[in-house]
């Protein structure tokens, strides 16, 4: 084996456990021995049978199987019942190329043809599931959503493409009788196709040569998204294994080569200096956590991902929306996803030698001691793009009546009619009578809609004929599918007119699937976001910072779910929940945080309610004691479905009595963490993230 295929199989390895094939690495670990001696053992044929015996009728494996250790004759007998299964055939996570190259080591060893039999099957099954353009999908022949692109993803295709490689070339374990010149020349023939494919695929922006994504679509070959974190992007680990593939090639011609120095020239443009991932506490328990953080003396990374717009890192959450920090995803997804990596670095070396070699005249200039782009400022601090007032249908600027503008949209639009309110102090009552309204401040710091209104001295009763309630903001019964993003919302009537905590609701509503977002909910008094269409509403939140002064300062009535806020109370209960309309209605808050100005009680009811906190964070001012019913001297609503308060990997400084033990299992249906999404708590009737995504245009921060 020469030096650089060495180096490759190195560095893929080092790609693949810091990506998703990582979870496959030890199942398959005794399937990747290399000493021959071993696969003349009797231990070699014992796994080997297994490995045949969980080959699929198609001739392919599924993934994340351990197929080493020994069986039981009961799961043999399951195994069997699965050979006929054409739905989980792979090559994601290293599985087929790995079980074939097994194959190959055990014939060379043994010569038994039922290992070169089985060898065969599974490089028919890499032959057939070769798209007509060169690509492969990641599951066949049964492909479905993501699947069927063409998958780079964890060094899928690249390793399809190594086996062939390996097999035309006659490269050990793939030489001598395991293969005849029909089946070398087919494997030649797939490679050079791939090839193609790879070629291709690599992204253009502004007429230049950059890298890869994940997934490419198998009909236009762009950028594909997969699962909902992983968009449409640049994608450098892939990339990484990509271009060792290329630098492989004997005698590449000159599109090998531009491809080369192009993904080299992007490498070294877009890695970041200054910048160390850390990760603090013990891994599976709440206070486990990844960090970002300056050290001038680290060495240079690369993101995970790229966004196509503007070429900057982003993480994301499983709502599929992208942020620009990794605080700003819940702790799921920023500690269980390699969002950043270093190993790019060791390409340096391989492609000075390569280009040197093949190259010299045309060899781009790197170094690794450089500064990154962050550091060198090629985009504006990963800051959102300033809003266009072309994107929006009506534009409010300081002084000017955000009313006025919502009376310019049709009383039932079929679209979503985006309003942009420019940064400034607007002291009016907003109210919302008509759906599908969007409402995107400039910025959520200083763009303030801010009133003083006390629930019990109303000063505005009446709208158009429509009787009013509460609220700076109020949303009318069929004001639906409203959005709200990027305002301050304030109601200050506790501080500037009279003393009190009594009922001042910031943003009060009788409408239904009613999204509000990166803003400031903020109130001197009870009850600040009150969303209350019992019956029948769905209410998202993300992003938010609630502060109030009062008690149940987010008190849904219905379902709600919301993440990454911020909540800060002052001595009252700071959540309350009314799900007595259906046994279903819950309160879900996930990845948030907990803090109070003084000891302040965590929540409470007085109507049947359901509470779920996931991957919560509390002070130690947050009380130690349960959610709990609201009154010791009175019953309001006798609550006959029970107390149905779940936590899962919350935490609270200073510890607590028991009370914030995991207990998800205990719900209906006892759903895993990870199932509860925000489609689970609406029950799929409602998509608000996919909203999100759909008008990220406008709402992007």
């Amino acid at each position: 084996m020469n030096t650089m295929r060495k180096v490759f199989l190195l560095i893929m390895l080092t790609v693949l456990s810091l990506t998703g094939g990582a979870q496959s690495n030890k199942a398959l670990t005794p399937l990747r021995e290399k000493d021959k001696a071993f696969y003349t053992t009797e231990e070699a044929r014992r796994i080997g049978d297994q490995v045949v015996l969980f080959q699929r009728v198609t001739g392919g494996w599924p993934k994340n199987t351990d197929m080493a250790t020994p069986l039981t004759d009961e799961a043999r007998k399951a195994v069997e019942r699965d050979k006929a299964r054409r739905d989980d055939s792979t090559i994601d996570n290293n599985a087929t190329t790995t079980h074939v190259t097994y194959l190959a080591r055990l014939y060379q060893g043994t010569g038994d043809k039922r290992y070169r039999e089985a060898f065969k099957k599974g490089v028919e099954f890499l032959l057939s599931g070769q798209y007509d353009n060169g690509g492969w999908p990641q599951f066949w022949p049964d492909a479905s959503g993501y699947r069927l692109h063409i998958t780079y993803n964890d060094g899928a295709i690249v390793n399809v493409m190594n086996v062939l490689y390996g097999i035309a070339e006659q490269h050990e374990p793939f030489n001598g009788k395991l293969t005849d010149k029909t089946m070398r020349k087919r494997a030649k023939v797939a490679f050079d196709k791939g090839l193609e494919c790879i070629l291709k695929t690599q992204i253009v922006a502004d007429g230049k040569l950059t890298i890869w994504c994940q997934q490419h679509d198998r009909e236009t070959l762009l950028p594909a998204a997969a699962r909902a974190y992983e968009l449409p992007s640049y994608c450098p680990q892939e990339s990484m294994g990509i271009l060792m593939l290329l630098m492989e090639l004997p005698n590449p011609d000159e599109r090998v080569k531009k491809a080369v120095h192009s993904a080299m020239a992007w490498f070294d443009k877009y890695k970041m200096t200054g910048l160390k991932v850390v990760r603090t506490g013990k891994k599976g328990t709440p206070d486990y956590d990844t960090k970002l953080v300056n050290d001038s003396t680290a060495s240079p990374i690369w993101a995970r991902f790229y966004n196509l717009e503007h070429c900057e890192p982003y993480v994301c959450d499983r709502d599929g929306i992208p942020r620009r920090r990794l605080q700003d995803i819940g702790s799921e997804r920023r500690n269980g996803y390699s969002w950043y990596a270093s190993n790019p670095a060791k390409l340096y070396k391989v492609y000075d030698a390569w280009a040197d070699k093949y190259d010299p005249a045309n060899k781009v200039s790197i170094s690794l001691a450089t500064k990154g782009f962050n550091e060198a400022r090629l985009t504006a601090d990963y800051s959102a793009p300033p809003k266009k007032a072309s994107d929006f249908d009506a534009v409010v600027n300081a002084g000017e009546s955000i009313q006025a503008a919502i009376e310019k949209a049709p009383e039932k639009p079929e679209k979503p009619f985006c309003i942009l309110i420019r940064k400034g102090l607007y002291e009016q009552k907003v109210v919302i009578d008509r759906p599908n309204i969007v409402l995107v401040g400039e910025d959520r710091d200083s763009t303030i809609i801010r009133m003083a209104l006390l629930n019990s001295k109303p000063v505005f009763t009446e709208y158009k004929g429509k009787a009013l309630k509460y609220g700076v903001v109020e949303l009318l019964e069929g004001a639906n599918d409203c959005v709200i993003s990027g305002l301050t919302i304030y109601n200050n009537y506790g501080s500037t007119v009279e003393k009190t905590t009594a009922h001042q609701m910031a943003v009060y509503g009788r409408a239904t699937r009613t999204i509000i977002i990166n803003s400031n909910i903020w109130a001197d008094g009870n009850d600040a976001l009150s969303l209350w269409a019992q019956n029948d509403g769905m209410y998202y939140h993300a992003d938010l910072f609630l502060s109030c002064a009062g008690v149940d300062f987010l008190c849904p009535r219905g379902w709600c779910y919301a993440t990454r806020c911020k909540f800060l109370g002052d001595g009252h209960a700071i959540i309350w929940h009314d799900g007595h309309a259906d046994k279903s209605q819950k309160l879900v808050i996930t990845n948030s945080t907990f803090d109070a100005k003084c000891p302040t009680h965590l929540g409470r009811y007085h109507h049947d309610s359901q509470f779920y906190l996931l991957n919560c964070k509390m002070s130690s001012q947050i009380l130690d004691r349960n959610i709990s019913y609201a009154y010791t001297d009175k019953v309001l609503d006798p609550c006959p479905w029970g107390p149905r308060i779940y936590y899962y990997g919350c935490a609270r400084e200073g510890g607590n009595s028991g009370w914030l033990n995991n207990n998800l299992k205990e719900a209906e249906g006892s759903p895993e963490h990870y199932q509860v999404t925000a489609q689970w708590v609406f029950g799929k009737r409602w998509d608000p993230e996919q909203r999100v995504r759909d008008l990220w245009k406008v709402l992007e921060y």
